[in-house]
């Protein structure tokens, strides 16, 4: 295997990450393969990637496979501008009205119902739209949607009740939350750990690169989303790409509350990559 490869989600929130190292500014000993979330979580399993950022319930669902890479997620401390519930009546009068789900992000589903139960008492009547179907596919009462089509679908103010899920988590917890984590094959780690140390090398400078950069991701953001840059800098504020301990606090907290909620058959241990020449270690969630 000459060339790892690593997975790319397609969304902008990647961007700040991977500009960087498609435009070789980073250099990268490893192939970028770009492509669905659900497309990457089974090619990892199946050993076609031997590096990939996965969604946290992902991660959560195949933990005993994988090592967590430190200091790299997507994550937020409030607010994350692009997870919203819409709704066209306040989210505590949704029991029992139809509600659309995002059929591009279990993370996301699981964080709205957990957030519904916990904050608003609420038991809406659940549905998922086809793939590649408008967001007011079925005319909803209310729908989640994520990634580029919630900055798109947030911008028309067409729902009078907006709801922010990364708000909402830090309102419930008052700790950040990680929609998604990277990840290396624990087999590729043990047999090539100068290569899985090299990548994370490269991610972690990529994620200084665009810190240093904003006006440049905000300008290529804009052009792809077709939006002012404006819009895109404030909205990449937004973001964080660490996973230091209050992160590994969080997820280990949405673990916790996904598992008691019964979205995961059992609790979750992080394991985390301790690098070419340390031990790994092992986060337990309750």
């Amino acid at each position: 295997m000459d060339w790892p490869r690593l997975g790319r989600v397609g969304y902008l929130n990647c961007l700040p990450l991977f500009y960087p190292l498609e435009t070789g500014r980073v250099k990268l000993p490893a192939r970028i393969v770009a492509d669905h979330p659900a497309v990457l979580n089974k090619a990892f399993r199946q050993g076609e990637l031997e590096v990939t950022a996965v969604s946290s319930l992902a991660y959560g669902q195949f933990a005993e496979e994988a090592l967590v890479l430190p200091g790299l997620s997507i994550s937020c401390r409030g607010r994350v501008g692009s997870v919203f519930l819409l709704s066209r009546v306040p989210a505590k009068e949704l029991g029992g009205r139809p509600l659309s789900l995002t059929p591009y992000s279990a993370t996301s589903v699981v964080l709205l119902r957990i957030l519904l139960q916990r904050l608003y008492h609420v038991a809406p009547d659940f549905f998922t739209r086809p793939t590649g179907s408008p967001p007011d596919w079925g005319r909803p009462e209310a729908l989640l949607t994520i990634g580029d089509e919630a900055l798109q679908v947030v911008r028309t103010g067409r729902y009078p009740f907006v709801y922010d899920l990364g708000e909402e988590w830090y309102r419930l917890t008052g700790k950040p939350m990680v929609f998604a984590i990277w990840v290396a094959r624990k087999d590729f780690a043990a047999a090539h750990p100068e290569k899985l140390a090299a990548i994370w090398r490269a991610l972690q400078e990529a994620k200084a690169w665009g810190k240093g950069h904003p006006g440049t991701l905000a300008a290529t953001g804009a052009r792809h989303l077709e939006v002012e840059p404006e819009f895109i800098e404030d909205y990449f504020a937004l973001l964080n790409y660490d996973l230091d301990w209050p992160h590994l606090e969080g997820l280990l907290t949405f673990y916790g509350l996904a598992h008691g909620e019964g979205f995961l058959a059992h609790p979750v241990a992080l394991e985390i990559w301790g690098g070419d020449n340390e031990r790994n270690y092992r986060l337990q969630s309750a």
